[in-house]
């Protein structure tokens, strides 16, 4: 038999392992080589970038300033215009002066006596009525105000309150003044003047 040859065997390993650490030692390499190839193309870009920046920024021409603002010329200030106007007043009305009636006398009075006041009864009567107040239908009561002579007739008559028609109560004191009579009142025996008041009914009937 033959002997087996390990000396061969050992060749063969040494052999495998040197490739071994040459493949190992090449791929480090190629690794190593490959860094610093990516970055030196890092590198070089960053530089061409700054190249580019460079570059454009040169082509950019400088802005010129912007032109100063125009002055502003401050307008006037406003002028208020008041107009002028006149206002017209009417004239004061005139001043009129009114002059008061003189004051109604007063009332006789009547004079205490020791004969009253009497009327003649048979000339109290009705006074005629008045044709235009029938045909207008007028009628009332006149209150007068009679001032008796010491004759005992009527000199003054006046109107207290009225019948509503002028025409009846201008009727009435015409009518008293004129018929009517009284036994005036004494005093110590002489006939006294006085004042009394006397009233005159008008009724339709008293008309027919």
């Amino acid at each position: 038999m033959e002997r087996p040859n390990h000396l061969n065997v050992g060749d063969k390993s040494a052999s495998s392992k040197a490739g071994s650490i040459a493949i190992v030692v090449g791929i480090h390499i190629a690794v190593i080589f490959g860094l610093v190839a990516a970055l030196n193309q890092g590198a070089l870009m960053k530089q061409l970038q700054e190249i580019k920046a460079t570059v454009d920024t040169q082509k950019e021409p400088p802005k010129a300033p912007p032109p100063p603002p125009p002055d502003l010329v401050k307008p006037p200030p406003p002028v208020a215009i008041v107009p002028e106007f006149t206002v017209a007043t009417a004239p004061p009305p005139p001043v009129t002066t009114v002059a008061k009636p003189p004051p109604a006398p007063p009332p006789k009075a009547a004079v205490a006596s020791s004969d009253p006041l009497r009327p003649v009864m048979r000339t109290h009567t009705l006074p005629p009525y008045p044709p235009i107040s029938v045909r207008l239908n007028e009628q009332g009561t006149t209150l007068m105000e009679v001032h008796i002579t010491t004759e005992g007739s009527v000199d003054d008559c006046k109107v207290v309150q009225t019948s509503s028609s002028d025409r009846l109560d201008q009727a009435a004191c015409d009518y008293v003044k004129t018929r009517w009579r009284w036994q005036p009142p004494t005093n110590q025996g002489t006939p006294t003047a006085v004042s009394t008041r006397v009233s005159v009914k008008w009724d339709l009937r008293d008309a027919k």
